[in-house]
């Protein structure tokens, strides 16, 4: 998968296609033979920036370990930990494969849609904030307008059921799309053996 992925979260294949999408990004980054963490970034003071955590805790629902997953409602990655917390992982010699989940703002023509690319995002870039890339693959959820130097109250009052919504399709997504992504790699190396 070198191309970006965008796809509208109401559309009713949201779900197949997503996880497909990652299941070929997996494989291809061979992630039935490292770890990988899912970096769910944002915080659950902001609704619109709740996003993170909220797939974090759909992918600790779903039986994602806590090493599989920084960022949860409980535990949120964010601005002021973010460093802190991926920094043993980057430095990891094993070189674990992260996949960073954020929220964003966009164009009202692009409000709902979720994207999957190859890289790391920048998170806080939405609000001004200026932090080190994270991840290896990326997902993002244009979850309401930017307006500017008001992004900050656009997403304060982002409606939460909307933002859910969202989350729930891209965590089920990451939890099936490596699930199958290993079951074809032992699939492959049964038939090859």
């Amino acid at each position: 998968m070198d191309s970006t992925l965008s796809i509208s979260g109401n559309d009713p294949t949201a779900l197949v296609t997503l996880s497909s999408a990652l299941e070929t990004a997996f494989m291809e980054r061979g992630a039935h033979e490292r770890q990988v963490v899912f970096a769910c970034i944002g915080t659950d003071r902001s609704t619109g920036d709740a996003l993170g955590p909220l797939v974090g805790q759909r992918l600790r629902r779903l039986g994602a370990s806590a090493d599989e997953v920084l960022g949860t409602l409980e535990e949120p990655l964010h601005a002021l930990n973010l460093g802190d917390r991926l920094e043993p992982l980057m430095s990891s010699p094993s070189r674990p494969l992260i996949v960073a989940v954020d929220a964003a703002l966009g164009s009202a023509s692009n409000v709902g849609s979720i994207g999957l690319r190859p890289g790391g995002l920048h998170p806080g870039q939405g609000v001004g904030k200026t932090l080190p890339e994270v991840g290896e693959l990326s997902i993002t959820a244009t979850v309401n307008v930017s307006a500017g130097a008001l992004d900050a109250q656009v997403l304060q009052s982002t409606r939460l059921y909307f933002v859910q919504e969202l989350a729930e399709t891209i965590g089920t997504a990451c939890w099936w799309g490596l699930r199958m992504a290993r079951r074809s790699a032992v699939a492959r190396a049964r038939v090859a053996a």
